[in-house]
């Protein structure tokens, strides 16, 4: 069984060729079918896009605005755990029970009220770029089309190897996008 497993691997490795063409790497399954291999920076290009700023700021304020918010209330909770700490020996049973409920209810609020402007903030994040993202990803296909590109590759993402054959797409793309111009290239 290892064998046979063996000689389909060897098979197929030999009828494969890897060389370069033009500064991009190529894999030659056979005559008609060669695959273009380039890789992009895309969170280089977004971070370029003009109205990324503007919707910085806006996130930025949001968060600001939540944070606030937050602030009241961990200093309600500290003035609450604060008097209650400083009173807790000439209060009754059911006092102490009724303020260590609401210390506990508040933190509790809290902790909620932190989760969720968390996921709001994320939501609005998604939100916003979403267009932006759309925007770069198409200009992403029309180079990848015009340059034949097969697969392409984030570099954002962290490749454990990348040969100094495959191309980088991001300064392509910002022309295409209008970012920078290609004497800046």
């Amino acid at each position: 069984m290892k064998k046979i497993f063996f000689v389909i691997v060897l098979s197929l490795f030999v009828g494969i060729t890897l060389y370069s063409q033009d500064n991009v790497s190529v894999l030659q399954l056979s005559e008609q079918s060669i695959v273009r291999i380039a890789y992009i920076d895309r969170g280089d290009v977004i971070a370029s896009v003009p109205q990324v700023k503007t919707i910085e700021k806006e996130l930025n304020k949001l968060e600001d605005d939540y944070e606030a918010e937050f602030i009241k209330m961990t200093r309600d909770y500290e003035s609450k755990v604060k008097l209650y700490l400083e009173r807790n020996k000439q209060m009754s049973e059911p006092i102490k029970l009724a303020r260590q409920t609401e210390i506990t209810e508040l933190e509790t609020r809290m902790s909620m009220y932190k989760k969720r402007y968390k996921e709001e903030i994320e939501k609005q994040r998604k939100e916003l770029y979403a267009p932006i993202e759309e925007y770069v990803d198409n200009a992403i296909r029309r180079v990848c089309e015009r340059e034949q590109i097969t697969i392409l590759f984030d570099q954002g993402q962290k490749p454990i190897y990348m040969s100094s054959q495959c191309i980088d797409l991001t300064v392509k793309v910002k022309v295409e996008l209008g970012l920078v111009t290609e004497i800046s290239l």
